[in-house]
């Protein structure tokens, strides 16, 4: 019988897929996600080898509107 795994912390991530922001390590494409939590932080990791993560404005080609709080 397998034990139960508490669920990991990416699991709350929300990737942004129109995120066009860069490193300001190395000048590669970010990747952003978002946390049901803090819909209004933006956390961005490098797509390179650098390492760089971090809180970041949010950068996209198309319009947002702020979804609905869920309680």
């Amino acid at each position: 019988m397998r034990k139960h795994r508490p669920p990991t912390a990416s699991a709350n991530l929300r990737e942004i897929l129109d995120y066009f922001g860069k490193c300001p390590e190395c000048g590669y494409p970010a990747t952003a996600f978002t946390t049901p939590r803090d819909a209004g932080a933006v956390y961005a990791s490098c797509d390179r080898p650098c390492g760089w993560t971090g809180v970041v404005p949010l950068t996209t080609m198309t319009k947002h509107r702020r979804p609905a709080e869920i309680d």
